[in-house]
């Protein structure tokens, strides 16, 4: 008898895990700033020490040794540390077709109590350099939101997506300029911008500019941490009028300037 499971397949295969960037540090009262509207999600395990999180409803939660916290994709907060803080940190997205984070949903962060046995491993991952290395963290990571998951009850169904919208993101994601055109993603999703918008809207609850805008900024914010280029030619290389619209379009979204984000970046 042979017994076939395709909703596995149909569930797992659009789902897709990204790292950002992945790091140990140990800060003490200097460790202070604000993250506003992300578009990935950051992963936090506390070796030692406290950090306190202000919400944007002024809540305050106080993140404790031997916990992970994971605050979702959309979840704005300001981070402060009054004394020392050796933690580490991840940023990551787990995402299907629409290339947004499943964590999005939550809206408020999660917390989760793991076995301390894989500190150690996480440690000495921050020096890993092969691929065979590398895919073993990716599936600690996976572990980990799942132990998430499970732990907060949070529902991480896919979206299902009809295959213009699929077609689009596609499109946006190896063509990132904010020159893209509602009419250009049409044509070559072939259908009409009229039935594009109204599915994209419909589907992923934003409009067809708001994406492309997230996904160019987002890409924009990785630029100015992880690379030296100048905020010129961020803005340029993502069609950006000038560097002034772009930065103005930044701080929007991010709540500070492009200049101010990479200098006081930490995390």
């Amino acid at each position: 008898m042979i017994h076939i499971n395709s909703t596995i397949c149909q569930n797992l295969n659009p789902v897709h895990l990204l790292m950002f960037y992945y790091g140990r540090a140990d800060v003490d009262t200097t460790w202070k700033g604000k993250v506003y509207n992300p578009i990935a999600s950051r992963l936090f395990y506390i070796v030692s020490g406290t950090a306190d999180i202000k919400l944007m409803d002024n809540q305050v939660l106080t993140m404790e040794a031997g916990k992970w916290y994971l605050f979702p994709a959309g979840c704005s907060f300001e981070y402060s540390c009054e004394d020392h803080l050796d933690h580490i940190y991840f940023q990551v997205k787990l995402c299907g077709v629409d290339g947004i984070d499943l964590f999005r949903k939550c809206k408020t962060p999660c917390i989760a109590t793991l076995d301390d046995n894989k500190i150690d491993f996480f440690t000495e991952g921050i020096n890993y350099t092969t691929l065979i290395q590398s895919l073993r963290v990716r599936q600690e990571i996976y572990n980990i939101l799942l132990s998430v998951a499970e732990q907060n009850d949070l529902d991480l169904t896919s979206k299902n997506l009809s295959p213009c919208v699929t077609r689009a993101i596609q499109y946006i994601k190896y063509n990132p300029t904010v020159q893209l055109t509602s009419e250009l993603i049409a044509e070559h999703a072939f259908v009409s911008v009229s039935t594009l918008t109204k599915h994209f809207r419909k589907e992923l609850s934003i409009s067809i500019h708001d994406y492309i805008h997230d996904m160019i900024l987002f890409e924009a914010e990785q630029l100015l941490i992880k690379s030296d280029m100048s905020i010129l030619d961020i803005s340029e290389k993502f069609g950006f009028c000038d560097q002034f619209y772009f930065s103005r379009r930044f701080k929007e979204k991010f709540g500070i300037s492009p200049r101010e984000y990479r200098k006081t970046f930490v995390l």
